[in-house]
């Protein structure tokens, strides 16, 4: 299953279709009450039956998952992530309002003439009634995973199978693997990996927090850190995906950040040819961009004339730099999130969730050079604390 977002003509906003792709193998009798074969009138990837009557996910005739009871709509896109966590690493009540706020302005509109994702982050009972689905569990503290593999186990030890083609699955942990990389995900799969501890990161804010889960998660709804490609840094792609913006935000004219997904197209740049007077023009209207000279960053205004190589004037011709300081020089596109979004998890429920691969999909791939300590405090100084804290106890 593969959701398709095209434009509205002139709403502003985006409808969400949902089309069927790939070839479904075989399902076992078990495993054949969960392939999706009905209507799923708001795109999201969970038939209509499912979020009207609940799923029955082993074929006994008996409803094993109650998406009704856990708020699902078949009239508005949902979006179902299980939060589960080591000792002291929960993102508060506060941070979760944050990253629920973000997707319900997200500009999609939904069958019920409203527009926004409902997403439903089930912490069990750690942050009251909004955030407690039944699940959501304190795991023990262990200060090295290996990586988003080991998520997949964790998953399968924690989490009630039934959920398995429906819920993202997220831990917040210490660290992984051999560096101080703040999280990893698969790209289109459904586990995630928060992981911006004190072993590391100190005392991480909100927006690191929040910033890196949104980001993760964005992996698996299918985009990458450059959106459709791996080129970070881009001072066009205005998008939580961005390095430049994963901790801190988009920031506004208005001032304080933006943390979300890019909702609009922006002009690429030809860092051969930049063309200072225009900026990035009226589609990037409300928002600030970063971008460097060298090893230093700068900020302005983003629809307006931008010094781009900081030579202290606005230049009538077009200049040359290397604005997302990969020691390159070419073109940086700024796609919009929205385009290539993914919602669907019907199809994703691979072995590795306790489920048989339903369909031809590519096996899934982990993402890789995920945004370090080290790298976060070079991109923003200013913004990112000194390493060394005192671990908190477990």
């Amino acid at each position: 299953m593969k959701r398709q977002i095209v434009s509205a003509a002139s709403a502003g906003v985006l409808t969400l279709g949902l089309g069927l792709s790939g070839v479904l193998l075989p399902a076992t009798p078990a495993q054949a009450a969960i392939v999706p074969t009905a209507t799923d009138s708001d795109g999201d990837g969970l038939p209509d039956s499912w979020e009207t009557n609940g799923v029955d996910t082993n074929g006994d005739g008996a409803i094993d998952l109650d998406l009704p009871a856990l708020g699902a709509d078949p009239r508005r896109a949902d979006l179902f992530v299980e939060l589960d966590y080591m000792p002291g690493l929960l993102p508060s009540t506060v941070e979760l309002d944050r990253i629920r706020q973000s997707f319900a302005a997200l500009p999609v509109s939904n069958p019920d003439g409203t527009t926004g994702v409902t997403i439903h982050l089930d912490a069990g009972g750690a942050r009251g009634a909004a955030y407690d689905l039944g699940g959501g569990n304190e795991i023990p503290y262990k200060q090295n995973l290996s990586g988003v593999d080991e998520v997949r186990k964790l998953r399968q030890q924690y989490s009630d199978p039934a959920r398995a083609n429906v819920f993202h699955y997220a831990v917040f942990g210490d660290s992984y693997g051999t560096g101080s990389s703040s999280g990893q995900a698969w790209i289109n799969g459904l586990e995630l990996l928060v992981t911006v501890g004190p072993r590391y990161w100190g005392t991480a804010s909100s927006d690191i927090r929040v910033g890196t889960f949104i980001h993760e998660l964005g992996h698996n709804l299918g985009l990458t850190h450059g959106g459709t490609d791996g080129v970070n840094n881009k001072p066009n792609y205005l998008s939580i995906m961005n390095y430049s913006y994963q901790m801190t935000g988009i920031p506004q004219t208005a001032g304080g950040a933006l943390f979300a997904y890019s909702t609009r197209a922006q002009k690429s740049l030809n860092e051969s040819a930049l063309t200072e007077a225009d900026g990035l023009g009226a589609a990037a209207a409300g928002n600030q961009l970063y971008w460097w000279t060298g090893g230093t960053r700068h900020q302005a205004r983003a629809d307006g004339p931008i010094d781009w190589n900081w030579n202290g004037v606005i230049n009538p011709g077009s200049v040359q730099q290397d604005l997302n300081k990969d020691n390159a020089v070419a073109t940086l596109t700024g796609p919009n999130d929205l385009q290539n979004l993914s919602l669907a998890v019907g199809t994703k429920g691979k072995a590795y969730s306790g489920r048989t691969a339903r369909s031809t999909e590519s096996p899934l791939v982990a993402t890789t050079d995920e945004l370090t300590h080290e790298r976060a405090r070079q991109l923003h100084p200013d913004k990112i604390p000194s390493p060394h804290s005192p671990h908190v106890k477990h």
